[in-house]
């Protein structure tokens, strides 16, 4: 059985971050519109990802403004299949945007990176 790590994920070590989240879209004349968005704050372990980590991005991404987020709550990328956006992180007055997803709600957390937006 894993072991459950979201207690480590608290007030004494991971910083508050707020979350828009949009609703899946829909296309309008061939033309591609986002859904609403609603915001919630969460908290979140806010790291620079390890040079090994960052071999799980496209080379293309390797070289942005990277961050890593690791939360309770489940971060979300953008999917194509299901007309969902990426999540958008603002962490320190900074924009991300939510480029991978690593899952792991069976041990409590979600591990995502983000990349700044200009």
């Amino acid at each position: 059985m894993p072991v459950n790590v979201s207690a480590a994920i608290c007030k004494d070590t991971a910083e508050k971050i707020v979350v828009t989240r949009f609703s899946a879209g829909s296309y309008v004349n061939g033309i591609y519109q986002k859904g609403g968005t609603s915001d919630f704050k969460t908290l979140a372990s806010v790291q620079q990802p390890t040079m090994k980590q960052l071999q799980r991005l496209p080379e293309g991404l390797r070289d942005k403004d990277i961050m890593l987020f690791v939360s309770k709550k489940s971060l979300r990328g953008t999917s194509d299949r299901d007309n969902i956006s990426a999540d958008m992180v603002t962490h320190k007055s900074i924009q991300y945007e939510i480029t991978d997803e690593g899952n792991w709600s069976s041990y409590g957390y979600t591990s995502v990176f983000g990349i700044r937006i200009p």
